[in-house]
């Protein structure tokens, strides 16, 4: 949600061009309609060709085609813009360029504060705890944002929102492995995978329903609130309650849910578990205290992990988001809108071939197959005609094998934090990469794949 937001709903680029008062006035300031926007005559004379951030040197007040030096251009004092839809006209940006991406910037800073913070959050005090605090969180700021009366208060609202809201997914998705068993973790990809799809589709039909990026967010960001109902209606995980030493809890949560599936739990072996974990004591919490930092110190194949798991994200991330991002700048018959969906619809085939082939063609081929086919589609690209697919295809299922792969080879208790370590590694520069630097990473990054451990 709130990458669509960012790069798609608030900041896309907008038509606008110098505001000339000796031929307009002062009405068409600001966001001009479709008569002002199409019926400038005078824009041939007035306004350079290519150039939308200057205007021809006036010699007096008037307009007319002798008063304009087409051999001297000045900077724009103030813009008018064709539409009113995003915060590009809204705090009027016009040619501040850095500003726009300075929206993006922020949303990546966010993350690097949000990755370890909900990372440990999510280890120490429960996987439902995060979620609840990271989507409500997110859910309220994203609201408070749609009020923001300046530039930097949105970017302020905005860096806050990524902290709390970049890990909502990670937290679902170890939530539902967890509970579903590592062996549906397939499945729970799947479960969370298609409504993410479909979701980010449905948001790009709101975006252009409201027609502004305050009606948007007041739109989108209100469901998040559903999320306080969690606490009553989810069980934490069982998986976490025994690594933290709560037994009890977690034996409560399987006689619930033996109840509820009409199953029938044996008294004899909950007290069995009970009676073994008071017979460990406090030996195990210091282990359990023990901390991913100090696991990798200790143990190298759980660093050798990692730095795989690392290797992993940051080359699907780049393109991943990067072609996320892109589309918003295309151009076809439907609009950005329609592009958008269209896009975000391409990972329901990559859910489906995740499905089916990681069972049977195994991990690592299926990976190395997705990478390779992503780096071949994007060289392929200016051979390619604009609607084609393949691209983002290839690279979802690459994207979507790392959440399925990445909990295997880490310590039960401290998968989110390897996860986020991962992630973070891979964020940091995603946004910045130009397209060459992604193909670059497309043909090489399958290598990575190598030192995978067989058993993930």
């Amino acid at each position: 949600l709130n990458v669509v937001e960012c790069e798609v709903v608030d900041v896309q680029r907008c038509g606008c061009r110098c505001h000339v008062p000796e031929c307009e006035g002062n009405s068409s300031m600001g966001v001009a309609s479709a008569e002002q926007w199409a019926g400038a005559d005078w824009a041939q004379w007035a306004l350079p060709a290519e150039a939308r951030c200057e205007r021809w040197q006036p010699s007096q007040h008037a307009c007319a085609p002798h008063v304009f030096d087409n051999t001297s251009a000045i900077a724009c004092d103030s813009y008018v813009y064709q539409h009113g839809s995003s915060i590009v006209s809204e705090f009027d940006l016009g040619c501040q360029e850095w500003k726009r991406s300075l929206v993006g910037t922020v949303h990546n800073i966010g993350m690097l504060i949000s990755l370890p913070i909900m990372g440990f959050v999510s280890d120490r005090w429960g996987r439902r705890s995060a979620l609840v605090v990271s989507g409500c969180g997110a859910g309220l700021l994203g609201l408070a944002k749609s009020f923001a009366t300046s530039y930097y208060t949105y970017l302020l609202g905005e860096l806050l929102e990524t902290v709390l809201g970049a890990s909502v997914y990670p937290c679902a998705f170890v939530l539902m492995i967890e509970w579903l068993g590592v062996e549906h973790r397939i499945l729970a990809s799947l479960v969370l995978g298609v409504p993410l799809s479909l979701g980010a589709a449905s948001l790009a039909l709101v975006d252009y329903l409201a027609g502004y990026w305050r009606t948007w967010a007041r739109l989108a960001y209100p469901p998040s609130l559903l999320l306080l109902l969690y606490p009553w209606l989810l069980p934490e995980s069982v998986r976490w309650l025994v690594s933290r030493g709560r037994m009890h809890d977690a034996a409560h949560v399987i006689k619930r849910a033996a109840e509820y599936n009409g199953a029938r739990v044996p008294a004899e072996a909950l007290e069995k578990m009970l009676l073994e974990r008071e017979q460990i004591g406090g030996s195990a919490e210091t282990n359990i205290d023990e901390g991913l930092f100090t696991a990798l110190l200790k143990y190298g194949v759980l660093r050798r992990r990692l730095c795989v798991c690392c290797v992993w994200w940051m080359s699907a991330v780049f393109v991943f988001y990067g072609l996320a991002v892109s589309a918003h700048g295309l151009r076809g018959a439907g609009g950005v809108h329609a592009t958008y969906a269209l896009v975000a619809a391409a990972e329901l085939p990559a859910l489906a071939l995740n499905t089916l082939l990681l069972d049977r063609a195994g991990r690592r081929p299926l990976l190395t197959a997705a990478l390779l086919l992503t780096a071949a589609a994007l060289i392929a690209i200016p051979c390619l005609p604009e609607e084609c697919l393949q691209t983002r295809l290839c690279t979802c299922t690459a994207y979507d094998f790392k959440f399925t792969a990445c909990d295997g080879p880490v310590p039960a208790g401290c998968e989110i934090s390897c996860r986020q370590r991962a992630e973070l590694s891979a964020g940091r520069a995603w946004r910045s990469v130009p397209d060459d630097a992604e193909r670059l990473t497309s043909r090489c990054r399958h290598r990575g794949t190598l030192r995978a451990s067989s058993d993930i």
